[in-house]
């Protein structure tokens, strides 16, 4: 009895798509871990591990640890993050996609960058929680804290055009390295935030991991339509120039 289980369990194995069902697995885990967070963050239980991490990253409320070039930097980084460098990038990449005949991943671009930018607006409202005031912002923040706009939308968006960029690549160690290179961007860009004195510790945390879910979702999407043939083909080369490679 148990090996007829176990044997029509591992036929029906067979014909799935295992990196889809694991996709699954991980979004799932991903929406439970950020309801955990939430939670914890509504009762208050984060409150004093989110301020003893804020206070570790500084000599005083005032100061942060580190010469102001480091501070400079983080600032300029921290930016990498915010609606108008992101919203740059979105144009600039759906034009090259547009450019390129990639209408599917423009539009997936821009779905992933407009859900990400709702969902962020409508968990703010919800939640409505301040910014910290155990310390002193050095970027001065707008808007209330949880979850972290900049780490949810570099998250997102970083780690989908990583994916994107990495289909069109050959050599498994390039795609790699540009899924890790999006990844430690949404990583950097989070920890800016805390570093700052703008976010809690969990407003960053909760950032990425719902960034991350999005832009697993839109890995998904991708995927499916690689699996119904619809990656679509560059534009053919112009007449002129198949003409001059026959003669």
């Amino acid at each position: 009895m148990v090996k007829d289980w176990i044997r029509n369990g591992l036929a029906w194995l067979r014909t799935r798509d295992l990196r889809l069902l694991a996709a699954l697995a991980v979004i799932g885990g991903l929406l439970l871990v950020f309801l955990e967070i939430a939670e914890e963050v509504r009762e208050r239980e984060t409150q004093s591990f989110d301020e003893a991490i804020l206070l570790a990253l500084r000599d005083a409320p005032d100061d942060p640890i580190g010469p102001p070039a480091f501070e400079n930097a983080m600032m300029h980084l921290s930016a990498l993050g915010s609606g108008v460098v992101t919203a740059l990038i979105v144009l600039i990449a759906t034009g090259f996609f547009l450019l390129a005949g990639r209408r599917r991943y423009a539009l997936l671009l821009v779905a992933c960058s407009a859900g990400t930018g709702i969902a962020m607006w409508l968990l703010k409202g919800l939640f409505e929680r301040p910014r910290p005031t155990i310390v002193e912002h050095i970027d001065p923040p707008g808007g209330l804290s949880f979850p972290s706009g900049h780490s949810m939308i570099a998250a997102a968006l970083y780690m989908t055009l990583a994916v994107l960029i990495a289909r069109a690549l050959d050599q498994r160690r390039l795609q790699v390295y540009v899924v890790s290179a999006g990844a430690m961007l949404a990583l950097l860009i989070g920890f800016t935030r805390v570093y700052l004195g703008v976010h809690y510790p969990t407003d960053v945390l909760a950032g990425w991991t719902l960034g991350l879910l999005w832009a697993l979702v839109c890995g998904l999407v991708v995927h499916w339509l690689g699996k119904r043939g619809v990656r679509e083909a560059p534009p053919p080369a112009p007449e002129c120039a198949s003409e001059s490679t026959n003669e």
